[in-house]
């Protein structure tokens, strides 16, 4: 059995990014941390406790990730 940890957030893809997302999400998540990429950022870095939220130039979120 798998676990959607990002499932409860998905909705706040499309919206645009503002800085109260950041506790919102992670209150949702149960996760620890929360780094902001904009662009085409190229991320190697790998933290469990880590939640990614990917946004374009205009300020809207693209994508979520934990992994």
């Amino acid at each position: 059995m798998t676990t959607d940890i990002l499932g409860p957030v998905r909705h706040i893809i499309g919206s645009r990014y503002v800085e109260t997302v950041q506790a919102y999400a992670l209150e949702l998540t149960g996760l620890k941390a929360v780094r902001i990429v904009k662009g085409d950022a190229d991320l190697r870095d790998y933290r469990p406790d880590q939640l990614r939220i990917y946004m374009d130039d205009s300020g809207f979120i693209t994508n979520l990730a934990n992994a």
